[in-house]
């Protein structure tokens, strides 16, 4: 829950300090200083470092954050935010089918995710402005971004490969592809990135907070965010500006309501998955 209120006051800070936005450059230098604090972290005690524990935490990392990282390279192009937010409304989707490619879950698992996610979209439909997707390089973006996150999120929750190192790995390779984002969107544009400090802190929070949420609950459970996130700034929306409501709008409340509620309660593959990612 630390996780969801943490993201969904992110646009309050944005709002009475406009330099806090987001950018690639704050998700960098953010994810950055979150991979050191994660490695601090380490030295309560041993901490076994493998090979395949490694790169799977390098590569779940990259994964993980290759939502975000799409969201701000999308974000610089002028693509508005409803796109994203409906299309990563689909990631416990992504997670349940992924889980079940790699043996972590059955079928029956996956399907159960399906329905959830699309409520969410449909509950988003309600809830925001209509997308604009008449770019097809966009479009294929926002494809890859649920299931890059999902991919990411299923595979840092594998029971055979954990290790105390995951969140410090997966962080690590967060970093990296929010720095290879960077430099392309930076070659690409002729422009040299600018950081902000406050930026900074609360994107590295976020993604300090979001892997080790997900160390904790297990995918399913961490993807909830997804659906919980607009739901609470919609409802912070209504408490601040006190709009009429709408028949359209109670639907659409409700629909992230069910979603979220229904991918928060605890299943038997989450309970297997999360046992396994730091061993005793």
């Amino acid at each position: 829950m630390l996780l969801v209120l943490a993201g969904a006051s992110r646009w309050i800070v944005t709002e009475a300090h406009p330099e806090a936005e987001p950018t690639l450059s704050s998700l960098a230098v953010g994810c950055g200083w979150a991979t050191l604090v994660s490695l601090s972290l380490l030295r309560r005690g041993p901490a076994k470092v493998t090979l395949r524990g490694s790169w799977v935490g390098l590569l779940s990392g990259a994964l993980l954050f290759a939502g975000p990282a799409v969201g701000a390279l999308l974000n610089a192009r002028g693509l508005d935010g409803p796109a994203l937010t409906m299309s990563l409304a689909l990631t416990p989707v992504a997670v349940g089918i992924a889980a079940a490619a790699m043996g972590a879950g059955g079928l029956d698992g996956a399907a159960g995710r399906i329905w959830p996610g699309l409520a969410a979209v449909g509950g988003l439909l309600l809830l925001l402005v209509e997308p604009n997707l008449g770019n097809v390089r966009s479009n294929v973006a926002l494809v890859l971004a649920p299931v890059m996150t999902g991919v990411g999120a299923a595979l840092f929750c594998l029971r055979g490969s954990a290790t105390r190192w995951r969140p410090t790995t997966a962080l690590l390779g967060g970093t990296l592809i929010f720095s290879l984002a960077l430099t392309a969107e930076s070659l690409a544009t002729h422009t040299r990135p600018t950081v902000s400090l406050l930026a900074v802190s609360c994107d590295g929070l976020l993604a300090l907070l979001s892997v080790y949420a997900l160390q904790r609950v297990g995918a399913t459970r961490w993807s909830a965010q997804f659906t919980l996130l607009p739901l609470l700034i919609a409802l912070e929306g209504i408490v601040l500006t006190r709009p009429p409501m709408t028949l359209r709008g109670v639907v659409g409340l409700a629909l992230l309501v069910l979603a979220g509620v229904y991918l928060l309660l605890p299943s038997s593959e989450d309970a297997e998955r999360n046992s396994g990612v730091v061993p005793r």
